[in-house]
């Protein structure tokens, strides 16, 4: 999850840091309202804010891929824990709690079918 020492960096100043090669990872997990995206340059690990402030969150994978991609990083790590992605909560009445409940819940469907 997103760490608390984390600080906001605006979109305008990561263009520079990127460009500067400031930025020596990247990853892609889980916040409040969706995916945010948490750089590391040097000792600091930043969260990409949204250009009118504030956090900007991804509600896809794709989404953020394509901003990191955007800004020049081809090579990021994305952590997923406690994240259900919108396209799996479709096929739920209620999307699961945690990952292994997915994981019950897709097992018991392989189960379903082969009766």
């Amino acid at each position: 999850m997103l760490t608390t020492t984390a600080s906001l960096v605006a979109p305008k100043v990561f263009k520079e840091l990127v460009a500067a090669g400031s930025i020596t990872s990247a990853r892609v997990e889980p916040g409040d309202k969706g995916l945010v995206i948490v750089v590391r340059a040097g000792l600091n690990e930043r969260v990409l804010g949204a250009a009118r402030g504030g956090l900007r969150y991804f509600q896809s994978l794709d989404g953020a891929a394509s901003v990191l991609q955007g800004y020049g990083i081809m090579r990021f790590d994305v952590d997923t824990a406690n994240w259900v992605p919108k396209t799996m909560v479709r096929g739920y009445k209620s999307a699961p709690a945690t990952s292994a409940d997915l994981v019950r819940e897709q097992e018991k469907g392989k189960t379903d079918q082969t009766a």
